[in-house]
């Protein structure tokens, strides 16, 4: 499976792992000047997390539920 991330300046990381494997997303981001920055958790579950661009400071937040 691939994750592709790419941000409007450019940016851009392609994660890839084999099938049902473990991929460490927050070691992954800071390769290419990404970040993990912080999450929402209600009740001990992950509700939303964001991801922010070290080049040009955007960023976006992510809903998991």
């Amino acid at each position: 499976m691939k994750l592709t991330i790419e941000c409007e300046c450019g940016n851009k990381i392609t994660l890839s792992t084999p099938p049902k494997k473990y991929l460490q997303l927050r070691d992954n981001l800071k390769t290419k000047q990404f970040r993990y920055d912080g999450a929402e958790i209600r009740d001990g579950k992950v509700e939303e997390f964001r991801i922010c661009c070290d080049k040009c400071k955007n960023w976006i937040t992510l809903g998991v539920d």
